[in-house]
């Protein structure tokens, strides 16, 4: 075996540790309970992770929003598993952006870590961005395949594209969020086409468009009615035509999303818990459940824009803001 075969072993071995196996790990090895070459390495990259902690927290902070706690069983378009974390950032501190990535770890060490690493973070994450957009967006097929295995990751080349497009688009999704009101209790005919051109104003570019429709549906206090934008965009209620567009996936996101919180439920069933981790009761999420299952299919057609009268007396969803402050109107650094 390879040293750098050896490096990537040790380091994927390592990052699929939990913080508190890596600190008895450390804290064994630091008592000079081992001493080998091994060993030596190990605790070189054990302190490498722990004092990369601050930095990496700011690295992805642009990812919280598209982030999943679960195991995801399931592919789930524009999120990643927040378990992949330590391994996209072993990534691109090893191979994406070494050099900058150690400078970036070197600002954020000392008393004033925290607030270099605010400064400093959109800087490295603009690098990041075209580092893989140079790395990823080429012709050369086979480097590309030989640069996403060393993610090491089930669905490295899923959660390579999320953090690209993620870091490419975050100034827009900033925007996006802010403009948004906090929770949607109902996503109404009238509110579609001006959510929509808040949707477009943010998908530049397109590849950005799931991350917005992402950013959308987590303030809809009930997400399969991120169904009635795609219906909306495509212009009809016919499924059909509302997947061949690209708002299609958002069907995608909604099985995967049914997935995810039948998954959760199973499991704290299995537990003897009696609810689901979020602390709801078993009935509540059951309920959650089917309200997310009911629209995706059988009621695009009925519940998807311009099919369902609005009762004059329901509050509007209020309108963006104008705020000259909720959208940077500047330059945007990265390519």
């Amino acid at each position: 075996m390879s040293g750098d075969e050896h490096a990537l072993r040790l380091r994927a071995y390592l990052v699929a540790l939990t913080p508190q196996a890596r600190s008895r790990l450390r804290a064994e090895l630091e008592r000079g309970l081992a001493r080998s070459r091994e060993a030596e390495a190990t605790l070189a990259e054990l302190r490498r992770l722990d004092g990369a902690n601050a930095a990496a927290t700011m690295f992805f902070l642009p990812l919280e929003p598209f982030l999943i706690d679960d195991d995801m069983a399931h592919p789930y378009p524009g999120c990643i598993a927040r378990a992949s974390l330590p391994a996209l950032w072993a990534w691109v501190c090893h191979d994406v952006a070494p050099q900058d990535a150690a400078a970036f770890v070197r600002a954020t060490a000392g008393p004033d870590g925290i607030a270099n690493a605010m400064s400093l973070a959109s800087e490295f994450q603009d690098r990041v961005a075209a580092t893989l957009r140079a790395a990823l967006g080429g012709d050369d097929a086979a480097a590309r395949r030989r640069l996403l295995a060393r993610i090491g990751t089930p669905r490295a080349e899923d959660e390579a594209a999320t953090l690209r497009w993620v870091l490419r688009g975050r100034d827009a999704l900033e925007a996006l969020g802010a403009r948004l009101p906090a929770t949607i209790a109902d996503l109404l005919p009238h509110h579609l086409p001006a959510c929509i051109a808040l949707i477009e104003e943010a998908a530049r570019p397109r590849e950005v468009l799931p991350h917005a429709l992402i950013v959308v549906m987590r303030r809809l206090a009930e997400p399969w009615q991120v169904v009635r934008l795609a219906a909306h965009a495509a212009g009809a209620n016919a499924a059909a035509r509302i997947e061949s567009t690209p708002y299609g996936i958002v069907i995608a996101m909604l099985l995967a999303e049914l997935e995810r919180q039948i998954a959760a439920l199973s499991a704290a069933l299995a537990d003897g818990a009696g609810g689901s981790p979020w602390g709801w009761s078993d009935r509540s999420t059951r309920r959650s459940m089917v309200s997310m299952a009911r629209s995706p299919f059988r009621s695009a057609a009925r519940s998807a824009a311009g099919s369902r009268r609005c009762a004059p007396t329901r509050r509007p969803w209020p309108a963006p803001p104008s705020r000259p402050d909720s959208v940077p109107d500047r330059p945007s650094s990265r390519p």
